[in-house]
């Protein structure tokens, strides 16, 4: 019983490790790795997390990562995101709606201090020098207030 419950742990610190790593990745090409915490007492449906990304110095094609991690006290599997990317001159706007599955059918998420990670991409946009925007994330979820997640995160990276 007990290495039953010492794999699971290990095997969440496997998964939690490979996620990070494909959420942080190399920084070369990065124009923006930000994170929020979120209040303790539970994310609410009308609490929007903003991220800022700084002025384009050149045109690219860029690529967005969503990432989010949960606590044991997360309720459900899943968290679906809706996610607003603003960028301006000239005005772009782009709006995603996004599943982060938390675990599959071999991960349970159980017991102990853990922390269950999600990375999720969003479709690759063209920006142009000057450009400066904002990307907002709300959680989409009937609940009104979501207990048990952590933190929420972008990347935004040069996909040339």
């Amino acid at each position: 019983m007990m290495a039953g419950a010492m794999g699971r742990q290990v095997r969440s610190l496997v998964v939690a490790a490979v996620a990070l790593c494909c959420f942080a990745g190399c920084d070369e090409g990065v124009l923006c790795h930000s994170g929020r915490l979120v209040p303790a007492e539970g994310w609410r449906s009308r609490d929007t997390l903003v991220f800022d990304v700084d002025t384009l110095r050149d045109n690219a094609v860029c690529r967005f990562e969503i990432g989010l991690r949960v606590t044991v006290d997360y309720p459900y599997k899943s968290i679906w995101l809706g996610v607003e990317r603003d960028f301006s001159p000239p005005a772009v706007l782009r709006r995603d709606t996004v599943e982060c599955l938390l675990v599959d059918s071999t991960l349970r998420m159980d017991g102990g201090i853990h922390l269950y990670q999600c990375v999720v991409p969003l479709p690759s946009m063209q920006l142009q020098r000057g450009q400066a925007g904002q990307i907002r994330v709300v959680h989409l979820m009937s609940r009104e207030s979501l207990p048990g997640v952590h933190d929420v995160g972008i990347r935004v990276a040069r996909c040339d």
